[in-house]
């Protein structure tokens, strides 16, 4: 028979052991969660077909990702809050726990990935919107930007993009690109409607609507501009809930349903990112 000594012993090994064994995998998910049986999501709604308001400047959050995250909340068994966030505020807002995710057409980046999980979801990539004709001739977002004047989101992926191609220019002795960053998309659509710019650099799908919004003034510049970039939902570092989300939005990229939600916004179903082999 053991002694109690012996018992106590056993028992508390038994305890360390199990929290040893304790990560974010196999943790409660739930109770990460900011507010009981919700996830809240952290989106900018002024990004057509992505998020933007049903009634222009208020209403309901609609779009593909604010649908899409929604489904991705009913899957786990939750109600969704749409918790509007001005873009250069959401990745902070994550961090500082007043979302729990963040799905609203960021790209994945290794920066972000730095302070967050990330979760693929659709392909995307950078386009070019101009004035009707192209006039300034730009067919891709190397050396045609060289000299011109450029409108884009600030803090944004693509801002970088002008800001490493205008380094280029000048460091190959040409003129340098002319940056204009707006907080706003369509500040930056107003900069080419009002001839301040030459063009606006922003993702395809957002690029695409922006032009059928103006299709007698604006067009997307037809020619090589680089697609291998993802949109990704972002969640805390290391968080239990993001196998939950990854799991979620596999089964629904399987079963169809981001796939006709993509068609209903007017996107390529064809872009939403299988995940099996995608490293989170």
């Amino acid at each position: 028979m053991k002694s109690k000594k012996s018992k106590i012993v056993t028992a508390v090994f038994t305890v360390v052991i199990m929290w040893l064994s304790l990560s974010p995998a196999n943790a409660d998910w739930k109770s990460e969660l900011i507010t009981k049986n919700t996830l809240i999501n952290c989106i900018d709604p002024e990004y057509p077909p992505m998020e933007y308001y049903a009634k222009g400047t208020s209403g309901k959050i609609i779009g593909f990702d604010a649908e899409a995250s929604a489904a991705v909340a009913k899957e786990l068994g939750l109600k969704i809050k749409q918790l509007a966030t001005a873009f250069d505020g959401l990745i902070p807002a994550l961090v500082a726990k007043r979302c729990d995710m963040v799905w609203t057409a960021l790209y994945l980046s290794n920066k972000r990935l730095a302070v967050a999980d990330g979760v693929p979801y659709l392909e995307t990539g950078p386009g070019l919107v101009v004035a009707k004709g192209n006039p300034k001739k730009i067919t891709d977002l190397s050396f045609d930007l060289c000299g011109k004047s450029i409108a884009v989101q600030g803090a944004s992926a693509n801002e970088q993009i002008l800001k490493d191609q205008d380094k280029v220019c000048r460091n190959t002795g040409k003129s340098g690109i002319a940056i204009s960053s707006y907080p706003k998309v369509a500040e930056t659509v107003g900069a080419l409607l009002n001839g301040k710019v030459d063009g606006i650099v922003e993702t395809d799908v957002a690029a695409g609507n922006i032009a059928t919004s103006n299709s007698k003034k604006l067009e997307v510049a037809k020619g090589y501009f680089p697609g291998d970039i993802q949109f990704a939902a972002y969640l805390l570092k290391n968080s239990a809930l993001t196998a939950k989300v990854k799991a979620a939005v596999d089964k629904l990229n399987s079963n169809g349903t981001l796939a006709k939600i993509a068609k209903k916004y007017g996107l390529d179903p064809e872009k939403i990112t299988t995940l099996a082999s995608q490293p989170i």
